[in-house]
């Protein structure tokens, strides 16, 4: 498989918004902390897949909530799926193991991956930090953003191959948020 990377797109923040503003409606009863557009789709500049990645933040004890409000919404539940404190969320439309590669595909809404992050988790970190030093650094933004560039010339046998290609990367930018190597190597474990 190849995986569809494209030149930022300004439109991509009217999809997430779009979207949010849905994911609010879902969970209007459910305490949450937040929902954020995370990912590369979040940072002008950078090329990304055609996919949203949004965090619901909240806390854990609201988690069995949020998925009976989200399973009801049509979503499926696919659980931590090996990260911990990240739960994610397939979109109504899409079956359980269909993975968000950004493959062009006849739909009426934006392809995304939709997380439930625990606040203050190792997860939430990572997604909040990745997009902080993409915004402001931008040799590493073009470092990033050319790599992706050159995988998705690449033919994968999967998506977790392309995950892995990105790793040290995305450990690089951790490492210049100001990560300890005890957290950059948990992360590198959960991307293996």
């Amino acid at each position: 498989m190849k995986v569809n990377i494209q030149p930022h797109n300004p439109a991509w923040e009217a999809e997430f918004l779009k979207a949010r503003d849905n994911l609010y409606l879902i969970l209007n009863d459910v305490p949450i902390l937040s929902i954020e557009h995370v990912g590369s789709t979040s940072v002008p500049g950078l090329p990304a897949k055609p996919v949203l990645d949004i965090d619901i933040v909240a806390t854990a004890d609201h988690l069995p909530a949020i998925s009976a409000a989200m399973v009801k919404a049509g979503y499926t539940d696919l659980g931590e799926l090996g990260i911990p404190d990240r739960f994610v969320f397939r979109q109504p439309g899409y079956k359980p193991l269909d993975v968000a590669t950004g493959a062009l595909e006849e739909t009426t809404a934006m392809r995304r991956n939709t997380y439930v992050v625990i606040d203050g988790s190792l997860s939430w970190k990572n997604h909040r930090d990745l997009k902080k030093v993409l915004l402001e650094n931008a040799a590493l933004r073009d470092e990033y953003g050319e790599l992706k560039m050159r995988l998705a010339e690449i033919e994968f046998p999967d998506v977790d191959e392309y995950c892995r290609a990105k790793n040290e990367i995305l450990l690089k930018i951790l490492r210049s948020a100001g990560w300890s190597e005890e957290e950059v190597e948990e992360v590198r474990k959960q991307n293996e």
